[in-house]
């Protein structure tokens, strides 16, 4: 294996992703949206809100909210201080839980279909075939170039996300409650695994469409059953701890692996070629 040709290949890849305007406001809006932005208006909101008419503690175990905080989140006080003390974690700890999986997810997904079906649209398809390099190399500098990035920025947002929360859950819950031990498995085993999931669809996704647009309204798609979780969390019909965020995960790497193997013969250069 050729490192340095791997590493020039996703180099450039990366490059002309953050030369597309297109492709590079989506991976920083995104995060700062999902990890930033909304925590801070939904925690403080709701502290404005119930400001001046606390809700009781009987009333609360009735309440969605009441509803969908797991048993090892009741043990702790963030989940026990009446009112907004228990809003602030409902929403930091369960409302978001899901939600967060979307920052490695959209990284991942648009970056795959800019470098997969963007290279037929942009004209470069067939110096790619032509450069020095074996049919593993190359598909290995392309996945790196996509799933590095997603990893590095769901690592990153995990931890201005724990920022947040502590900053934002501070005056209502008056401690350092964040993360607990399902959003940790959450940022290290799912986020990872989530990125490689979309990164192996992408694939697949890229060597059947024709153009970049397809392949991101394609994409998009993905979205959905992260935002059915968040219902079901959020319902109460599922919740989401360490032992079942921990099997999902390990089922997500199995899905994703058998993916990304599946797509990874629509980059070799026989199949490339045909694409010219």
């Amino acid at each position: 294996m050729n490192w340095t040709a791997v590493r020039a290949i996703a180099e450039k890849d990366l490059r002309t992703v953050l030369r597309n305007r297109g492709v590079r406001v989506p991976l920083i809006v995104a995060p700062v949206v999902l990890l930033i932005v909304l925590p801070l208006l939904l925690v403080l909101g709701g502290q404005a809100l119930t400001a001046n008419s606390p809700l009781p503690m009987d009333s609360m175990g009735d309440t969605i909210i009441g509803r969908s905080l797991t048993s090892q989140e009741a043990a702790t006080s963030s989940v026990t201080t009446p009112g907004t003390g228990q809003w602030a974690a409902f929403v930091l700890e369960v409302f978001f839980a899901p939600l967060y999986l979307l920052v490695p997810l959209v990284v991942a997904t648009v970056i795959a279909a800019d470098s997969f079906a963007g290279e037929r649209e942009r004209g470069t398809l067939e110096a790619l075939l032509h450069t020095p390099t074996t049919d593993q190399e190359l598909l290995t500098a392309k996945f790196l170039a996509a799933w590095t990035p997603a990893v590095v920025v769901g690592t990153v947002g995990f931890v201005v996300y724990c920022a947040v929360a502590n900053l934002a859950g501070w005056p209502t819950i008056g401690r350092i409650f964040f993360p607990n031990l399902t959003w940790v498995l959450l940022g290290f085993w799912v986020s990872p695994a989530v990125a490689a999931l979309g990164l192996g669809v992408m694939v697949i996704v890229s060597s059947r469409v024709e153009s970049l647009q397809a392949a991101h309204q394609i994409g998009s798609l993905l979205v959905l059953p992260i935002i059915l979780l968040v219902v079901a969390q959020v319902s109460g019909a599922i919740r989401l701890g360490p032992e079942l965020v921990a099997g999902a995960g390990l089922v997500i790497w199995l899905v994703a692996a058998l993916m990304v193997r599946y797509g990874a013969t629509s980059l070799r250069r026989e199949h490339l070629a045909l694409r010219l």
